[in-house]
C-alpha cells in the first residue's frame, strides 16, 4: 500500500510539471521568451509603483496570460512613444493594452480584445464654455505623446496642441493653467485626480470620446503571437481570473462605467435622498419661475418701451415722407405692391379734385386711371417695368383737354423685391400754350428776317441790272460794253436764279431717302472735292474714326451738309491749321464732329447761326447752316455747335446708326 501512495505521488508530481511546462515544451519554437513594451506611466493600466515594480491591470492580464499558457514575458517599460518606435525598431515583440483604431491596424496585428476604455475632455472645474470636442477650436489642448486622442483632435480648426510623455504630466499642466483642456483615457485620468487630492479642482465634460478597445500588438512578421495570446486571453475570461483583476484594479471608486457601480449608486440615490432632491427641486423650479417670470417682465417692459419709440419714429418718418411729397413740384401718388393707394401729396389732391381719405383705394378708382394706361401700372407693379417722361392728354371734361407728362417708376427692397410703385405726373397744357406762342413768334420774327434778307439779296443785283441797262442807249455803239453788259448781267441774272434755288431749298427741302452708307467713303469724296480749298490754305487734315462708320439717312443730303460745315471750317482757319473730322458710335447714334481752330463764333453770334441770311462773311448769303439745320432735321438728327472766340469751333452732327 505504502509502495501505491509513492507511485501515485510520483505520477502526480509528473502531470503537475507536465502540465505547466509542455506548453513550453509546444510553443519553443515560436519564442521562449517574449518582450513586451508598455506604458510606464499610465494607472492604473500600467505604471511603475514608487518602489520601482511594474504594475496595473495590464501587466496582471500579461502575468495571468503567462501562467496560462506557460510563456514567459520579459517588460520594458517606457514612455508610450518611445514604446511604439521600440516595436518598430524590433527591439520590442509586443506592445500591451494598446487602443485599436484603423489607422494602427494598417501597422499592427491586434489580439482579441479584453478591455474596453474611451476618452474624456478635462478641464478645470469653473470652465463653463468647454463642453464638447468642437469647443476646443482655437484652445490650448493638451494631450500624450503617440495617443489617439491626437488623431481625435486633427479636424479641430486652429488648435494648439501641447503633447507630454505622460497623462499625469498633461493632467498637471491643466491644473497650473498651461492648457484649457487635456483629452486621455478617463480612468487613468480620474486614477491621478484621486491620487494627487485634485477631483476638487478638475472636472470631465460631454460624452466619451473614442470608446475602443485594448488588445495586445504585434508585427506582421510576429503575427503568430496572437494564437497564444488569444489563447491565455480566453482561457482567463472562462475561469474568472479576468474578473477578479478587474476587480483588484477598479474599484468602485475608480471605475465610472462599472454597471454595477452605476446601478448601485442609483439606487442609493433613489432610496435616500428621492424626497430631499424632490422639495430641493420643487423650491429651485419656484424660486427659478420667480425669477424668470420678474426676468420676463422687465424683459416685456423693455421690449413695449423699444416699441413705443419705434412707433413714434414711424409717424415721424410717415409725417417727413408725406411733407416731402407735399413740398414736391409734381402730383405724387405711391402705390402698394396689391397696387392700393398707400400715399398721395396734396399738389395731386388738388389736381385730380380728390376728398376724404383714399389710402388703401384701388388706383383704377382715381382719375389717373383716365390718363395713365393700367398695363402700365401693372408692369411696374408685377415686372419691374419703368415709363419715363410719358406725354398724354386728359379729357377731363368734353370742351377742356389737359397736357399731362408722366411717369411710373417700381418701388423695390434692397433685396430686387418689388412691394409697389411711383405714379409722378404733372400738367403741362399753360407750357404747351407758351411753346405755341414762342414758336408763333419766332416763326414771325424769322419771316420777317427771311423777307428783309430776300430783298436785300434781290435788290444788288436788280440794281446792278438796272444801271447797266440805263446806260445801254448811251454806250450801246461801244462794243467793249456790249460785251461788259453780257457779261454783268447774265452774271447778276445767275446769282438771282442761285438765290431763287437756295430759297426753295430752304423753304421746301427734298423728302429724305434714308440708306445705309459709309461716312468713310463720303469724307473721302468731300476731301477731293474740297482739295483745292484745303490746298489753298495750307490745312492738315486729321481724320480720327472708330473704324468703318456706318449711319442711315440720305446719303446725298449729308453729304450736302458736311460739304457746307467742312467747307465752313476750312474758311474760317488760320493758314497752316488743323482740321479734325472724327466719328463714332454713341448708344443708338452716329456722331461726326467737325473741329477747326479758326477764328471762333462769339457768343453773341452762337444763336444766330442756323437762321437765314445771317452770315459775317463778306459775301455770304446764310443759307449754308439754315439748309444744313434743316437737312439734318429732316433725316431725324440733330446739330449742335460750340465755340470760343480765337480758339476754333466744333461742329456735332448726331444721326441714327
Amino acid at each position: 500500500m505504502r509502495n501505491l501512495y509513492i507511485i501515485c505521488a510520483v505520477i502526480t508530481v509528473f502531470i503537475f510539471f507536465f502540465g505547466c511546462f509542455f506548453p513550453l515544451v509546444v510553443h519553443s519554437e515560436v519564442k521562449k521568451v517574449i518582450r513586451v513594451a508598455g506604458d510606464n506611466n499610465f494607472p492604473p493600466f500600467e505604471y511603475l509603483s514608487d518602489s520601482g515594480v511594474y504594475s496595473g491591470f495590464n501587466v496582471d492580464i500579461m502575468n495571468a496570460i503567462s501562467i496560462e499558457t506557460g510563456i514567459k514575458f520579459e517588460y520594458y517599460p517606457m514612455p508610450w512613444n518611445e514604446a511604439v518606435q521600440a516595436m518598430l525598431s524590433g527591439r520590442v515583440d509586443a506592445i500591451q493594452g494598446m487602443k485599436y483604431n484603423q489607422e494602427r491596424e494598417e501597422i499592427y496585428d491586434f489580439s482579441a480584445p479584453y478591455f474596453t476604455s474611451s476618452q474624456g475632455i478635462f478641464v478645470l472645474k469653473d470652465n463653463m464654455y468647454i463642453r464638447q470636442i468642437k469647443d476646443l477650436e482655437g484652445r490650448k489642448v493638451a494631450v500624450q505623446k503617440g495617443d489617439v486622442a491626437s488623431g481625435l483632435l486633427s479636424k479641430v480648426n486652429r488648435l494648439q496642441l501641447v503633447e507630454t510623455d505622460n497623462q499625469q504630466e498633461a493632467v498637471q499642466s491643466l491644473i497650473d493653467g498651461k492648457v484649457e483642456a487635456f483629452i486621455g483615457n478617463r480612468i487613468t485620468g480620474q486614477y491621478f485626480l484621486q491620487k494627487n487630492e485634485q477631483q476638487s479642482l478638475i472636472k470631465i465634460v460631454g460624452e466619451s470620446l473614442d470608446t475602443t478597445n485594448y488588445a495586445v500588438a504585434v508585427l506582421p512578421k510576429n503575427k503568430e503571437l496572437l494564437t497564444l495570446f488569444n489563447q491565455g486571453i480566453s482561457q482567463i475570461k472562462k475561469d474568472g481570473t479576468y474578473e477578479k483583476i478587474e476587480k483588484k484594479w477598479f474599484g468602485e471608486y475608480i471605475l465610472p462605467n462599472n454597471q454595477r457601480l452605476r446601478k448601485t449608486l442609483l439606487y442609493l440615490e433613489i432610496g435616500l435622498f428621492f424626497t430631499f432632491i424632490v422639495i430641493t427641486l420643487i423650491l429651485l423650479w419656484n424660486r427659478s419661475l420667480k425669477r424668470e417670470v420678474a426676468k420676463r417682465t422687465e424683459e416685456i417692459e423693455h421690449v413695449n418701451k423699444d416699441l413705443e419709440e419705434k412707433m413714434l419714429l414711424l409717424e415721424e418718418n410717415i409725417h417727413f415722407q408725406q411733407q416731402l411729397l407735399n413740398s414736391a413740384y409734381s402730383s405724387l401718388i405711391t402705390l402698394n405692391h396689391q397696387g392700393l393707394v398707400s400715399m398721395i401729396n396734396v399738389r395731386a389732391m388738388e389736381y385730380l379734385e380728390l376728398g376724404g381719405n383714399i389710402v388703401k383705394k384701388p388706383f383704377q378708382d382715381l382719375p389717373i386711371a383716365c390718363f395713365i394706361p393700367e398695363k402700365e401700372v401693372l408692369a411696374a407693379l408685377e415686372k419691374k417695368a419703368v415709363f419715363l417722361q410719358k406725354e398724354t392728354v386728359w379729357s377731363q371734361y368734353a370742351s377742356k383737354k389737359r397736357h399731362i407728362i408722366y411717369s411710373v417708376y417700381p418701388i423695390q427692397t434692397m433685396g430686387g423685391e418689388s412691394v409697389g410703385a411711383v405714379l409722378n405726373f404733372f400738367d403741362i397744357t399753360e407750357q404747351k400754350k407758351l411753346e405755341r406762342k414762342v414758336a408763333h413768334d419766332d416763326r414771325l420774327r424769322s419771316l420777317g428776317q427771311l423777307v428783309a434778307g430776300i430783298a436785300h439779296e434781290i435788290r444788288n443785283p436788280l440794281t446792278s441790272i438796272l444801271t447797266y441797262t440805263q446806260l445801254l442807249p448811251k454806250k450801246f455803239a461801244s462794243a467793249d460794253f456790249r460785251t461788259f453788259f453780257s457779261q454783268q448781267v447774265t452774271s447778276e441774272i445767275t446769282r438771282l436764279n442761285t438765290l431763287i434755288n437756295d430759297l426753295l431749298d430752304y423753304a421746301r427741302p427734298k423728302k429724305s431717302e434714308p440708306v445705309t452708307f459709309s461716312l468713310n467713303e463720303t469724307v473721302n469724296g468731300i476731301e477731293l472735292l474740297l482739295k483745292p480749298k484745303i490746298k489753298e490754305k495750307n490745312l492738315c487734315i486729321v481724320r480720327e474714326f472708330a473704324g468703318d462708320i456706318q449711319t442711315t439717312a440720305d446719303t446725298q443730303q449729308i453729304k450736302q451738309v458736311l460739304v457746307n460745315v467742312i467747307l465752313n471750317a476750312i474758311q474760317a482757319s488760320n493758314e497752316g491749321g488743323t482740321l479734325i473730322v472724327r466719328a463714332y458710335y454713341r448708344g443708338m447714334f452716329t456722331v461726326v464732329e467737325i473741329e477747326d481752330e479758326g477764328i471762333g463764333i462769339s457768343e453773341e453770334d452762337m444763336d444766330k447761326i442756323f437762321e437765314p441770311f445771317y452770315s459775317r462773311k463778306p459775301n455770304g448769303v446764310g443759307l449754308g447752316l439754315s439748309i444744313s439745320y434743316q437737312l439734318v432735321k429732316e433725316n431725324g438728327g440733330t446739330i449742335e455747335t460750340r465755340s470760343e472766340e480765337g480758339k476754333g469751333t466744333v461742329v456735332t452732327i448726331c444721326l441714327q446708326h
